[in-house]
């Protein structure tokens, strides 16, 4: 039987609680049932108590640690360090042991392992630790919701204007296509000790979608961004003979990112074809986040040219006002990967690895879950923003 480890605290409060549980009748069966523990337990506590007691008193002194012995580097790491943060830099042990092999001469003299100590333990004094980056520091959901509120009342008398038509009351958001979706579980026979799972490929490959929705329902042309050089094999040679370049703007960027390149041609292939036959004097209104490749100068420079007015949702209340994010984002993600999950049983059992899906049924099935997805959906999630008052 595995044993649980207790604290001397509440052993005690078992033994305080068992004290007054008997004097009103009950058993010690009762008491050790109610606590979950054995009664074998609390007997062994009963006759421990003196010692319990004196343990729980022993004041316990915290150890601070070795000294740094590099204590005259502080200013010229941690300050360097801090000065690198406050830009967004990110910052290893590394940086700061090149740095303060840089500095002091004898610190270059250590070993790479005892730097590391020296620069760790330096670290932790100066309450420096390894963090995981996030996009924005968490706030109260409330201070979120009150802000989207007031953005809101903003927006809603610009949305709701008589001349205004929903065909161009427009959101575009991006959004990332993993076609590798398999991790290292798998169902098998309980026992084996070998279990051999297929993988694909591509676990790394990824594939950026930006979508275009109107409050009407309307959907705009998708364009997907593969990984590759703009001017390279792909974009100039590949791309152009895909058969769905009609339906969808391919196009290319090293990491697969958005970014004001990709953004600007999404502007060219996508949002003004569409806006093309806009009649005269009806407004388009084009919300997009706070993402810096939707704000760069360029891009405002052609949305003004094609008479479209930007305006940027507030940080952080993307969840709760951005019809992509609301109700569109996730459904047509799920739709995408059902395609991948009926491609993956499709390769010879035979076979350990799986090719990864090319761009041209990446492109499929982006094209098919696009075209078939349900404009109550777009309609409905204009509707749970707010931004529309319409059914």
């Amino acid at each position: 039987m595995t044993r649980i480890w207790i604290p001397t605290s509440r052993k005690l409060a078992i033994l305080r609680d068992l004290d007054e549980r008997v004097m009103a009748g009950e058993s010690l069966r009762a008491v050790a049932r109610s606590h979950g523990v054995q009664p074998v337990q609390i007997r062994n506590w009963r006759r421990q108590r003196n010692v319990l007691s004196a343990s729980s008193k022993t004041k316990r002194s915290i150890s601070k640690g070795r000294p740094s012995t590099i204590k005259h580097l502080e200013e010229q790491i941690i300050g360097w360090a801090l000065e690198m943060r406050q830009r967004g830099v990110p910052i290893k042990y590394k940086h700061l042991q090149i740095k303060a092999c840089r500095e002091d001469d004898n610190f270059r003299a250590k070993t790479t392992q005892q730097q590391y100590h020296m620069i760790r333990r330096l670290c932790k004094a100066n309450c420096l630790v390894p963090r995981r980056g996030t996009h924005q520091a968490q706030e109260q959901p409330q201070v979120a919701i009150d802000e989207a509120l007031e953005w809101l009342l903003e927006t809603r008398p610009v949305v709701s204007a008589p001349n205004v038509d929903r065909k161009y009351i427009l959101n575009m958001d991006q959004t990332p296509l993993n076609f590798s979706l398999q991790d290292g579980s798998t169902l098998n026979l309980a026992g084996e000790r070998t279990v051999t799972v297929r993988g694909t490929g591509g676990g790394r490959d990824r594939t950026t979608v930006c979508l275009g929705v109107a409050a009407d329902g309307s959907k705009l042309k998708p364009m997907m961004i593969f990984k590759g050089n703009p001017t390279g094999t792909i974009a100039r040679r590949e791309l152009p003979e895909n058969p769905n370049r009609d339906d969808i703007a391919l196009v290319c960027q090293p990491n697969a990112y958005q970014d004001e390149a990709n953004m600007l041609q999404w502007i060219e292939l996508c949002l003004a074809p569409y806006v093309a036959d806009k009649p005269e004097g009806v407004p388009c209104i084009l919300f997009l986040d706070q993402f810096s490749a939707h704000q760069t100068d360029a891009v405002k420079a052609r949305l003004e040219e094609l008479g479209v007015e930007l305006r940027l949702i507030p940080g952080g209340c993307t969840w709760l006002v951005q019809p992509i994010d609301v109700g569109i984002g996730k459904p047509f993600k799920d739709r995408c990967r059902s395609f991948w999950w009926e491609w993956m049983i499709g390769p010879s059992e035979r076979d350990a690895v799986v090719d990864r899906a090319s761009r041209e049924e990446q492109s499929n099935w982006v094209n098919q879950a696009w075209q078939a997805f349900p404009e109550d959906i777009i309609r409905n999630s204009w509707l749970k923003t707010g931004l529309s008052y319409f059914t």
